[in-house]
């Protein structure tokens, strides 16, 4: 019944939210980790034995949809933070299949008007870091088999190196070219 709802329920059109539960401190469960510029805290609904929701403390990101390469080196924090947290919850299973982590996908383009649903609950980019997730949610709410709903950290790294950066050479060729 839970799976129908959450189906039935993703956002067809652009979801706007005008306030942000994760700005607000008040709304944690319990902070986990906290340095200058990330904050990790505990999930009100675990999807395992443990449910950690990683985020940069200020609201710069919408979703993961939105990375650009400039964005690669918070990913990289959030990384070290969710293996600054395995290793201190539970070491044996650094690395192991017991451990996932990743972003859910936001809004965007199928074709002309038509885009795929935006499944984000919270438009504050924030990775999930579950340790031995329950069956039902890893197969349905978080699912590494399915990239239309679901997209792993190491993934979304790859995603923003690969994002464009601002074409240089065309501009250092103009530069250097003899006249």
């Amino acid at each position: 019944m839970a799976v129908w709802h959450y189906l039935a329920n993703l956002e067809w059109t652009e979801k706007v939210q005008h306030k942000c539960v994760f700005c607000d401190r008040a709304n944690f469960k319990h902070i986990v980790y906290e340095d200058s510029e990330i904050i990790a805290v505990t999930n009100r609904t675990p999807g395992g034995q443990f449910h950690w929701l990683i985020m940069p403390k200020r609201h710069i990101i919408r979703d993961m949809e939105a990375l650009r390469h400039a964005d690669l080196a918070l990913l990289q924090e959030m990384d070290a933070v969710k293996l600054r947290l395995v290793r201190q919850h539970c070491p044996d299973l650094l690395g192991s299949s017991k451990v996932i982590a990743g972003y859910h996908r936001g809004r965007r383009p199928l074709l002309g008007g038509i885009y795929y649903p935006d499944v984000v609950s919270v438009h504050h980019l924030h990775l999930h870091v579950i340790v031995r997730p329950y069956v039902l949610k890893r197969l349905f709410k978080y699912p590494a088999w399915l990239p239309l709903l679901w997209k792993s950290d190491a993934a979304a790294m790859r995603q923003a190196a690969a994002a464009s950066e601002p074409d240089l050479t065309e501009a250092s060729k103009l530069i250097t070219r003899p006249r």
